[in-house]
């Protein structure tokens, strides 16, 4: 397993990755509609493609011999009123592939984002999880975030409750 910045070559597998993670997180709970055109906003390839072009988001790949294994990404973005420190970094995704679950490949990714956080001085990382979502609430706990509340999350008319987590640096 090698993890390492992405590249403009791996837009059509970042998209096919990313688009199957959330259509497996959430397709039996949203209109297929909402989720098909969140999906093309949100994980299409020129969303992807534009924001590695952008200086406040930093994708990180985490590759196999077989490809693509999962991919996580940073975003410098405003820092919610719950999170304990104005310096953060959120991670806004995090996504394995599903032949790749369960072979550590999460915890290699979320390694590095630790790391490309720390390197920015910055206090810690924050991120939204869907309240549902147990195996990724779960993840998050072992890794040593911790929840600060609930927030809502919206795709289209469909309203989720997410947790905020936060992991603060020593």
């Amino acid at each position: 397993m090698v993890l390492r910045d992405a590249r403009r070559d791996d837009v059509a597998a970042m998209s096919r990755l990313a688009s199957g993670a959330f259509v497996d997180a959430y397709g039996d709970s949203s209109p297929e509609d909402d989720l098909r055109t969140h999906v093309e906003t949100y994980f299409g390839e020129s969303a992807i493609a534009s924001e590695l072009d952008s200086a406040g988001v930093r994708y990180l790949l985490a590759s196999a011999p077989e490809g693509l294994a999962g991919l996580v990404k940073l975003r410098n973005s405003k820092v919610p009123e719950l999170v304990p420190a104005t310096a953060a970094v959120e991670v806004q995704q995090l996504y394995v592939g599903t032949d790749f679950q369960r072979r550590g490949v999460g915890h290699t990714l979320m390694g590095g984002a630790v790391q490309a956080a720390r390197d920015l001085a910055v206090a810690g990382i924050w991120l939204s999880v869907w309240k549902e979502a147990d195996w990724a609430t779960s993840f998050y706990r072992k890794f040593g975030f911790r929840s600060l509340g609930e927030i809502d999350f919206w795709l289209a008319d469909t309203h989720y409750v997410d947790y905020l987590m936060w992991y603060e640096f020593d």
